[in-house]
């Protein structure tokens, strides 16, 4: 039993190390995300906000106790497990895909994700601290994460559009 796990555990690893573009990303993405963070929380006030380019850009600290744009569903315990089941799967399906598109932007989400989750753990909310909009019209505020995960959700998306199939080994193609 322990000899199938070593050689599970070690066959993980080595496609872990083929593909640098895709975890090089995610820990880009993760280390921007918590050092922007960190000087939210350091920096700013909660609540009160800056502006950096006139009301349409500003920045100001908020947490965020729900989902994406502080969807009130769910709680911290549940949006923790679904976002670790989310990174899982996602890491399970980047061992499989050998397209370096696809795993560059995968591997932005995962990266995007991690981070949003990093907080979910550490504080039990997540620190947003971007805020844009015109006149009394407010986007909700965000971070770092949640540009990766919506940007890399446009990109995988179009790049499957264009795919006349998803690029995953099977067993039948493997051999």
């Amino acid at each position: 039993m322990r000899m199938m796990y070593a050689t599970g555990a070690g066959r993980f690893w080595k496609q872990l190390k083929s593909k640098p573009l895709a975890f090089t990303a995610a820990v880009v993405v993760l280390l921007l995300d918590q050092a922007t963070k960190f000087a939210a929380r350091y920096e700013l006030m909660e609540g009160h906000p800056q502006e950096v380019l006139g009301n349409f850009l500003r920045i100001v600290l908020r947490y965020n106790y729900g989902a994406a744009f502080s969807l009130g569903w769910g709680g911290p315990v549940f949006l923790s497990v679904f976002t670790a089941l989310a990174c899982i799967f996602l890491i399970r399906y980047m061992m499989k895909v050998n397209h370096r598109k696809q795993l560059l932007w995968f591997g932005v989400i995962l990266g995007g994700a991690v981070g949003n989750l990093v907080d979910r753990i550490a504080m039990g909310k997540v620190t947003d601290f971007i805020d844009i909009g015109i006149t009394g019209w407010r986007w909700p505020t965000f971070n770092v994460a949640d540009i990766a995960i919506c940007i890399g959700g446009i990109a995988v998306f179009f790049l499957f559009k264009g795919a006349r199939r998803l690029e995953v080994p099977t067993k039948e193609t493997e051999k």
